[in-house]
């Protein structure tokens, strides 16, 4: 009778299971939200507790200006959510995740204290990447964003609508930035 005990406690006291689950963010909603556009290596992170949660400040060197107001060159202070603080770990699912060394096409809102966030988490984030070293390199869509699902047709008004992830995955990078540039300059005009 001892050996069922073990499986009985397992029953009665069953773990929290989480998930996480977003919505595709469009194309237009994308490219509205965003301040600026770039490709971006990130060069090194540190992490801090900030009101009982950890955030992860990832240090970019801006390579590639695509559109928006970040200077070629420069270097800025990416925010996103999770990391680890001392022998505390937390994780958020649907983040965007940066590797160093490791490149991305970026869409980048202002975030506090002078640096930025990728809008739409993980949708946000396309990762560079060329088949072989004299392939030109393409734009994918981010594997971290998690399950994502078509939005309702209250927020997709039309079937036209494009989504973020199927106008750029699998395009060259020049490509993907030249569809980023014609689209942000009419998103983006002043009146």
């Amino acid at each position: 009778m001892a050996t069922m005990a073990g499986p009985l406690a397992i029953l009665a006291f069953p773990g929290d299971a989480s998930a996480s689950v977003s919505v595709a963010v469009t194309w237009e909603g994308l490219l509205h939200e965003s301040a600026a556009a770039a490709v971006a290596t990130p060069i090194e992170s540190r992490a801090a507790w900030e009101n009982g949660r950890i955030y992860t400040y990832t240090h970019v060197r801006v390579d590639r200006v695509v559109a928006g107001e970040v200077p070629v060159g420069t270097d800025v202070w990416v925010r996103t959510m999770g990391g680890v603080v001392g022998k505390i770990g937390q994780i958020v699912e649907g983040e965007a995740v940066f590797a160093d060394g490791l490149q991305s096409l970026l869409f980048l809102r202002s975030g506090p204290a002078g640096s930025f966030e990728v809008t739409a988490r993980a949708q946000g984030q396309f990762p560079v990447v060329a088949a072989t070293p004299s392939a030109p390199a393409r734009v994918i869509r981010n594997r971290a964003a998690g399950a994502v699902f078509s939005p309702p047709p209250a927020i997709v008004p039309s079937k036209a609508t494009r989504l973020a992830a199927d106008v750029l995955h699998g395009r060259s990078v020049d490509d993907a930035a030249s569809e980023v540039v014609a689209d942000w300059t009419h998103l983006h005009a002043r009146p």
